[in-house]
């Protein structure tokens, strides 16, 4: 009888579980199904962006437009090989890079030039030669101040040459060698000063450092934390303080600022232009903009104009767009690090 009901009961187990198998092979089949169903197109985007931020916005867009979107990152010094292939070797449809990657894009003509209807969306300075890219957003440099300091000497420190008048203040700057994406900097006072004035004016502003930082967000967050009077930084970074409720201010410096960018183009090797064009469109919304707000990032869109933004003494956002050689480049960057970062002073 013992044995009857165990075999009863092996035979119920057994039943249940293939049972059970079959369910959840229906389950998942339904999945499948469902994803095939509604997946009507597929893109392949190549960047050198930050990849957790281009999977979140390859996600957000997958879920609003049903299109599988592949993204494939590339190493920022390596996006430039990629976009020197030719047409018939890209294998992608679009590319998400910085300002000096799409450029050089275009000098290889791997790019479509994109229509009125996307390029209008877009602040004119954000455009690319011949409409074959347009910007997304955009990261100016700007100064941070403590509070407690801008309330007293701080709020006549708001161009880049009073940040280098003798003072009580104590300042941040990232340090051009560790940190190559703030080369932007140095690059853009050389394009427009010239060599001999860059120096000479990061000279003046040595005996005010008192850290070079290794990364460009560490600069902010000294004075967001009151360890330096005045950082010079990415807007997002300091941005991200003020949400935060940290007692900062940001000024836009009075002779201009240079910025970063990560713009977009369509390659010309794109199996997918309709597509791909639609991708750029949501790209250029404000629903990109809730995006970067749900992972805490604080760029400023190109679909805004530039001098929409006034800092907190009513100042206008001025954009340096002045660009050098890469041969000056490297000549500045030597210069730096031998007459100021490892200067040594003679008695």
């Amino acid at each position: 009888m013992k044995r009857l009901r165990l075999l009863m009961v092996y035979m119920l187990v057994v039943v249940g579980m293939f049972s059970l198998g079959l369910w959840l092979n229906e389950m998942k089949q339904a999945q499948v199904d469902r994803l095939v169903i509604s997946t009507r197109a597929e893109i392949t985007i190549y960047t050198d962006g930050d990849p957790e931020l281009m999977t979140a916005i390859g996600q957000a867009y997958e879920k609003e437009a049903q299109v599988r979107v592949h993204i494939i990152p590339i190493p920022p010094k390596q996006m430039g090989t990629r976009l020197a292939l030719p047409e018939s070797e890209q294998q992608g449809d679009i590319v998400i890079s910085t300002k000096s990657n799409l450029s050089e894009g275009v000098d290889h003509g791997a790019f479509h030039r994109l229509p009125v209807i996307l390029t209008q969306m877009v602040d004119t300075e954000f455009h690319g030669l011949d409409e074959q890219w347009v910007g997304i957003w955009y990261d100016p440099y700007v100064l941070a101040l403590q509070d407690a300091f801008y309330h007293g000497h701080g709020k006549y420190v708001n161009t880049w040459f009073s940040l280098a008048y003798t003072g009580p203040w104590r300042v941040a700057v990232t340090d051009f060698v560790a940190d190559e994406s703030s080369i932007t900097v140095l690059n853009s006072f050389g394009a427009i000063y010239g060599l001999e004035k860059t120096i000479s004016y990061f000279d003046s502003l040595r005996p005010r450092v008192v850290q070079y930082a290794k990364a460009l967000p560490s600069a902010v967050r000294m004075a967001a934390i009151g360890d330096v009077q005045i950082s010079v930084g990415h807007y997002s970074d300091a941005k991200f303080y003020e949400v935060h409720k940290y007692p900062l201010t940001i000024l836009y410096p009075r002779e201009g600022t240079p910025y970063d960018m990560m713009g977009v183009g369509i390659l010309k090797g794109s199996s997918n232009i309709g597509e791909s064009e639609a991708f750029v469109s949501w790209l250029l919304s404000e629903r990109v903009q809730a995006v970067l707000k749900e992972a805490d990032l604080y760029y400023i869109p190109t679909i805004e104009t530039v001098e929409s933004h006034k800092d907190r003494q009513g100042n206008s956002l001025v954009l340096w767009n002045a660009e050098i050689a890469k041969a000056e480049q490297d000549k500045i960057l030597q210069e730096w690090i031998r007459q100021v970062r490892f200067r040594k002073d003679t008695p």
